[in-house]
């Protein structure tokens, strides 16, 4: 929302040529509630961060003991809350309770090449991609190996550098490929089903996918990478809309990385090149940005995977700086 007279920044609220001298007290009174009123109604679709964000906390440093990191990809969240987070350098899957608590790790160098995305079906079963074996591995709850599945390839039900994944509405597994520009789609005994997209910058196109991400309509939200936007597909593949193109203005992105969607379908984006988080409705109309520095978190550097979780907190991937940075919503149903 946007309003000719009223700046969304913390400078002069007024038209800078308006002079509110002339005004008589009651009068500039009078202004100052219609104004305050204004902002109030149409605070949700500004960009002022401090508004819709608060900062909680953030943990991590570079290393291989617990709680540390070398290269975040992505994120999962289980029944119990609990925050699942890859690794890929470490090659393990490190969990923490929502608070940032340490709960443990499984996997290594020789379970995992390169482990990026992740996903957790409703019976526990967790889904691990690797972007260099292309392999899609199965965990049961307490994290026992169960079934390797797919490969590294181009041909039909193998991946080339898989990237972040999710299970949809309807139980499958959608995983976004960057080598390959496309989406393949499991069902969750490791079966292939079918894939959509191709290389280029059509609609329905993409170039190195980094994301694919559900609402809880079934509806798949992909970070097209390359082309700078996010696509939506329906379950089935079919394009739905894109919004987003090369730029640092708000809707507009450098590389776009992780998508995470809320309880409300607001899509959440990490803007990798320009150091921010973007959030949008499910129409793809920009809401709000935030940049760690916005809200007295410090700088984001290279942005990967993000989640909301139910109570409305955002975990993001600071893969840079290696660490996990937790944030709050602040109304918008929560």
């Amino acid at each position: 929302m946007s309003f000719p007279y009223i700046r969304q920044d913390s400078g002069n609220l007024l038209h800078p040529n308006y002079n509110t001298t002339t005004l008589s007290p009651m009068r500039r009174f009078l202004l100052l509630i219609i104004l305050g009123s204004i902002l109030q109604v149409g605070c949700f679709g500004s960009d002022n961060a401090g508004t819709h964000i608060e900062f909680i906390k953030a943990w991590g440093k570079k290393g291989n003991g617990n709680g540390q990191f070398l290269y975040i990809e992505d994120f999962a969240i289980n029944a119990s809350g609990n925050l699942f987070v890859t690794d890929a350098l470490r090659a393990d899957v490190q969990i923490f309770k929502p608070d940032g608590s340490y709960i443990g790790v499984f996997g290594g160098a020789e379970m995992f090449e390169k482990p990026e995305g992740i996903a957790i079906a409703d019976d526990g079963s967790i889904f691990i991609a690797d972007y260099l074996s292309g392999y899609i591995q199965k965990f049961g709850p307490d994290y026992t190996p169960l079934k390797r599945f797919s490969g590294h390839g181009s041909a039909p039900g193998l991946t080339l550098e898989a990237e972040f994944m999710s299970i949809a509405a309807n139980q499958l597994i959608y995983i976004a490929e960057a080598g390959n520009h496309r989406i393949s789609v499991f069902n969750q005994q490791g079966e292939f089903q079918f894939s959509f997209g191709e290389m280029g910058s059509e609609p329905g196109q993409m170039n190195r996918p980094e994301s694919a991400k559900s609402d809880r309509n079934g509806n798949i939200y992909v970070a097209d990478f390359g082309n700078h936007r996010i696509q939506k597909f329906s379950a089935d593949g079919e394009f739905i809309m894109s919004f987003g193109s090369a730029g640092t203005g708000n809707g507009q992105f450098r590389q776009p990385t992780g998508v995470a969607l809320d309880k409300l379908n607001n899509i959440y984006v990490a803007d990798l090149g320009n150091e921010r988080i973007q959030v949008f409705n499910s129409s793809g109309e920009f809401q709000f940005a935030w940049s760690g520095s916005d809200i007295g978190a410090g700088t984001f550097s290279n942005l990967h995977g993000l989640i909301v979780d139910e109570q409305g907190y955002v975990y993001v991937a600071d893969t840079g700086n290696n660490r996990i940075q937790q944030f709050r919503i602040r109304g918008n149903g929560y």
